[in-house]
């Protein structure tokens, strides 16, 4: 059985959306947990009680909208994405997969299709990890790779507490964070880069992502007054700092094309016009599609840490809090989109996909896939983000059509 999404109710939903949070240069700044991030829930979960969606929700706030199967006993087909943004973001980073879910369920209610196996549509929590971090907290305290009392305690550049930010803004649901009983799970995304676009693609085929490691650094060195302290007596850390950013940059460069690195976020004390900073902390990371690559660019960047902190007479420590891939998705459930996307005669290319997901943690736990549509020009993380109406509709029709034949149709 086929049915057809509604191209312009998705997109008008896509735009509901990007209204909450909107900044005034087109994009979206929907930091987890805050009010914009949780108008947005609201939002999303007036339209799914809507289809009479059966909605649950655990300790870390990732929401659950379920659509029973005529198999109570199956295990479910699920799908989804987030919805919280990061403070320079666009409309499609994430959305895209939460209300193509959506479509699907709105989709199947129009048609009276009665699914075999129950459909179950996820928002996952903080998945961008802009607020807190690591990124894919949700997912990750659902899968068990980190523990729900850990990632309560973490908090955000204010100080504030993930427990409190749940507590606060009525998104600690009731369930314990674990894996769902589920037979799939698909995910549908932007690319976030330029490759569809200029091969002429209308679907990509995730088949696996690079290997990623995150650091956070601190640079200790000594407080000083920026006048009467030579600059030979100085213990300055943003300018170790300065220095290390730039080494992360050439190994990122030493790297390409299959490879990343970067210097995102930095935060320095006191940050004072008089003073001679001396505690600078920085976030890095380092990306490759082989592991060991990735190894070895980590080694470049410890080897670059240590020369600094001897010459420039500071204290480093590294904090390596998080890791992610390799992961290789499932391999039948990638030929089922790719079927499925030739069948509606698109053009389908297979993909990696060098940013992570929280389809990264659920691929150890039950056979996972995803699918890109194209960001035109490769732009993401911008409010140029953007993907046309029929783009996001082809993304969401090859889901739609993968779910009905996962599920099966009475």
């Amino acid at each position: 059985m086929t049915s057809t999404i509604n191209a312009q109710r998705l997109w008008q939903s896509l735009m509901d959306i990007a209204a909450i949070g909107a900044t005034p240069d087109g994009g979206n700044c929907r930091l987890a947990l805050t009010p914009d991030d949780v108008a947005a829930r609201a939002r999303f979960l007036e339209w799914c009680q809507a289809l009479g969606l059966r909605h649950e929700q655990d300790a870390i706030g990732n929401m659950y909208l379920r659509r029973a199967g005529s198999d109570s006993g199956a295990k479910a087909v699920a799908f989804g994405s987030h919805l919280d943004t990061v403070p320079t973001g666009g409309r499609f980073d994430g959305p895209l997969g939460v209300l193509a879910g959506l479509e699907v369920m709105r989709t199947l209610e129009d048609a009276g299709i009665q699914t075999r196996a129950p459909l179950e549509l996820v928002n996952w929590m903080n998945e961008e990890g802009s607020r807190f971090r690591p990124a894919m907290m949700g997912s990750r305290v659902a899968a068990g790779d980190l523990a729900l009392q850990a990632a309560l305690v973490i908090t955000d550049d204010a100080g504030v507490p993930v427990a409190t930010a749940l507590r606060e803004s009525g998104q600690a649901g009731p369930l314990p964070p674990q894996p769902r009983d589920w037979s799939a799970w698909l995910e549908l995304h932007i690319e976030q880069g330029p490759m569809m676009e200029a091969t002429g693609a209308d679907i990509g085929i995730v088949t696996g992502t690079m290997h990623a490691r995150y650091f956070q650094l601190t640079i200790t060195g000594e407080p000083s007054h920026v006048g009467p302290t030579e600059m030979g007596r100085r213990h300055d850390s943003l300018a170790a700092a300065a220095e290390v950013i730039l080494a992360v940059e050439k190994i990122g460069l030493v790297a390409e094309p299959n490879g990343r690195a970067s210097a995102s976020w930095i935060e320095n004390v006191p940050n004072a016009r008089g003073n001679v900073p001396h505690i600078t902390r920085l976030h890095c990371d380092v990306r490759h599609n082989e592991a060991e690559r990735a190894v070895a660019m980590e080694a470049s960047l410890r080897q670059v840490l240590a020369e600094v902190s001897t010459r420039r007479r500071v204290r480093i420590d590294v904090d390596p809090y998080a890791t992610f891939g390799p992961i290789a998705f499932d391999t039948g459930l990638g030929a089922l989109l790719w079927q499925k996307a030739a069948d509606r005669q698109l053009a389908v290319r297979d993909m990696i996909a060098a940013a992570g997901h929280d389809s990264v943690l659920m691929a150890p736990l039950v056979p996972s896939a995803m699918l890109f549509v194209p960001s035109v020009g490769g732009i993401t993380h911008n409010p140029k983000e953007y993907s046309t109406p029929e783009q996001a509709a082809r993304g969401a029709q090859v889901l739609l059509d993968a779910v009905l034949e996962l599920a099966g149709v009475e």
